[in-house]
């Protein structure tokens, strides 16, 4: 569980070491064996040439640096240019294209370029171990691994400059397409970028996306439909749609001859507002089940979805769901953005968002919101379970055990879970707000509490963090003192991840006074355990060794073996610290058998490393190979890769004086590992290496 292991690796007891190091910026090439990423989106169809623009964005890839911002108003066809631009030129970039969506103009706030770049490395395989969010590390990182790779980058929907700068790679084989409503003039005096503006489409191109659209041919009342619509592509999509037959049009026609509203719909500065009138014709022409739909999707917090969250939202199966989002989106009232994940456009979310306010009363609304947030929970549960099955998981109330019509993913293995939250992270991060806003406390710290492992294993610290705080705020306003020390416990740790370490230790006193308060003995020694963690790291060991102990009495009370066994293990740690291996080893031998009852691999691979370590200290080199050794082995048995380049490095260095074989074979094995993670230590490893004769 995460309150045993707070501020160190994902399941990795009594770390916590490097939590304010970063990254190396030393070049990284790309590792070998996965495939070059290819993040573009589904390429729009019926797309109608923009010759001109196509020609200026051809000629910036191939100006040295690489740089272009299309710009232009909503609806104008930013995102649709540049992803079907950068499928037709996918070929010259074969080391991979990325794609990320900035929401510079979205309900959700900008996405931050932290979030970018860990999407990013995340996509080129590279660790994350060292970064910790900084976002000068992660952007060096980003660099180090374009060098002299030809990659294609799409930032669609920026806000600003500062969004796109750390994205730039420092390679001129590299290219990059911005689309932002703002010309981002900053970008062409500072960074030298090409500028490609966006017009409404040519009234003859306009005239032929709807005829593909709609099937109807030209006429005179086509073409003054166009005009009428201002030859934005989303509108001539939507009135193409309605357009099945002659009277059709003419009606159109007609809707649009209203001065007070055609000035207003499709004539205003105002872009937010010019297509109310136009989205309102395919919304009326829905049946019943099919504007519900439309109206409660409004809800979803996140910027897309999936068939599963869209049926929680509606209250039915997923394949009801996934019927209604392709009928809407046939409807060109949603986007398939990839394989089953759909999103409004900006201007159909805001509409639909009127609507849902103005059709369906609170309670539905509310309930629509809480069905979503119990299915997220659910799969979050499940996750949990999946990442950490020893922890101590969120307790699923009766409203929650039900599930009702909630049809949820399978995330039975590491694999699945992770990329189920890889893939609705930003959701879950705006449904959890989502939850705080409405009040719907109990959703607002079990979700976040749920998901601690996650971020754990993905280095998410930011989400962490600002979900944790979420957590505790949402505990205390539901008078939860059980749920407000868990938050403590899991804010401690995310502070205490990025070294604020002060502040975590804030957060466990608080943890710990609540609990001595309530008498609740279980979270009284797990607040010891992570106070004493936190105060170890600041160096203040005897402190830190009172606290673990009286730790463990609790955890000894309690007959929780996989607890004591990690407590034991801390306490060898302060004892190392302090230059008294003999006591280590004593407290040490005495987790060991524990942490083998209760099938801890990580925790039993942890205490045997460090016998091997007090073994060294106390000269029994025989029994601190032999340790080292079990060390290694359960490790590679349980894929901890960081532990196990540690423990060879260990075993190398100790060898040496024996057997310079296998000294040289487990350092070899050590510094591989250790360059694919960018752990500093490689350096010291190729000095044992070099030392061999």
């Amino acid at each position: 569980m995460e309150e045993h292991s707070t501020p160190s690796g994902a399941g990795q007891p009594g770390g916590g070491a490097g939590a304010s190091g970063a990254a190396s910026d030393a070049p990284a090439p790309l590792p070998s064996g996965p495939a070059a990423p290819r993040q573009l989106p589904r390429a729009a169809t019926h797309f109608t040439d923009r010759t001109v623009e196509i020609t200026r964005l051809d000629a910036a890839a191939h100006a040295n640096n690489g740089l272009t911002v299309v710009s232009g108003q909503a609806g104008v066809g930013k995102s649709a240019l540049a992803v079907w631009w950068a499928h037709r030129m996918k070929d010259r970039f074969p080391d991979g294209q990325l794609y990320t969506d900035l929401r510079g103009y979205h309900t959700l706030p900008p996405q931050r370029p932290e979030e970018a770049l860990h999407s990013f490395l995340l996509a080129l395989n590279s660790p994350m171990d060292n970064l910790l969010g900084h976002l000068d590390a992660m952007s060096a990182r980003f660099r180090s691994l374009l060098h002299g790779k030809r990659v294609l980058i799409v930032a669609d929907n920026a806000r600003n400059a500062e969004q796109i700068v750390p994205l730039l790679p420092g390679t001129p084989e590299c290219c990059v397409v911005v689309t932002s409503r703002s010309d981002l003039s900053s970008l062409a005096a500072t960074h030298g970028a090409s500028r490609v503006p966006l017009r409404p489409l040519p009234q003859r191109d306009a005239v032929e996306l709807f005829s593909r659209v709609s099937g109807q041919s030209e006429t005179q009342q086509v073409a003054t439909l166009i005009r009428q619509c201002g030859r934005l592509p989303l509108t001539v999509r939507i009135v193409a749609q309605r357009s099945q037959a002659p009277d059709d049009i003419a009606d159109l026609i007609e809707d649009l001859t209203d001065p007070r509203e055609r000035l207003a719909a499709l004539n205003s500065a105002d872009e937010e507002t010019g297509m109310r009138l136009v989205l309102s014709w395919s919304y009326n022409g829905l049946t019943p089940e099919k504007a519900h739909a439309f109206r409660l999707l409004a809800l979803h917090a996140g910027p897309d979805f999936s068939p599963e969250s869209a049926a929680a939202l509606l209250g039915v199966r997923t394949g009801a769901a996934l019927r209604l989002l392709r009928a809407l989106k046939s409807d060109n009232l949603l986007e398939e953005v990839s394989d089953r994940r759909f999103r409004f456009h900006d201007l159909v979310r805001d509409y639909a968002q009127e609507r849902v306010l103005a059709e369906e009363p609170e309670a539905v609304r509310d309930a629509a919101i809480r069905r979503e947030l119990r299915f997220y929970l659910h799969c979050c549960d499940s996750i949990d379970r999946v990442l950490a099955p020893q922890r101590q998981h969120v307790p699923l109330d009766e409203e929650d055990e039900e599930g009702g019509p909630l049809s949820r993913p399978v995330l039975g293995d590491h694999t699945s879970a992770l990329a189920w939250c890889d893939a609705e992270i930003v959701s879950l991060a705006a449904a959890v707000d989502q939850a705080a806003q409405r009040r719907m406390h109990d959703m607002a710290w079990k979700i976040p509490i749920a998901l601690i492992y996650y971020f754990v294993v993905r280095h998410h610290h930011t989400y962490r963090h600002d979900l944790s705080a979420i957590a505790l705020r949402a505990a205390r306003l539901s008078h939860n003192t059980w749920a407000e020390i868990w938050a403590e416990i899991c804010l401690g740790g995310a502070t205490g991840e990025v070294g604020k370490h002060a502040e975590a230790a804030a957060h466990f006193t608080n943890a710990l006074n609540l609990s001595t308060r309530t008498g609740d003995l279980k979270w009284e020694s797990i607040a010891r355990y992570n106070l004493a963690w936190t105060l170890r790291v600041a160096g203040r060991y005897e402190e830190a060794y009172i606290q673990q102990k009286q730790a463990l009495e609790r955890h000894t009370d309690e007959a929780n073996q996989r607890s004591q066994a990690i407590s034991l293990n801390e306490l060898a740690t302060i004892s190392l610290v302090l230059d008294r291996p003999q006591r280590a080893l004593d407290h040490l031998l005495a987790a060991l058998p524990l942490c083998r009852e209760a099938e801890d691999l990580l925790t039993e691979a942890a205490v045997l490393h460090q016998m091997g370590e007090a073994g060294t200290r106390l000269e029994d080199r025989t029994s601190a190979l032999d340790w080292y050794g079990q060390a290694v082995a359960i490790r590679r048995r349980a894929d901890d890769r960081p532990g196990l380049a540690e423990s060879l490095m260990a075993l190398g260095r100790l060898r040496i004086e024996s057997n310079l074989d296998v000294a040289r074979e487990a350092l070899t094995e050590a510094l591989k590992i250790m360059e694919l993670l960018k752990d500093p230590r490689a350096e010291e490893v190729r000095d044992l290496l070099n030392s061999i004769p």
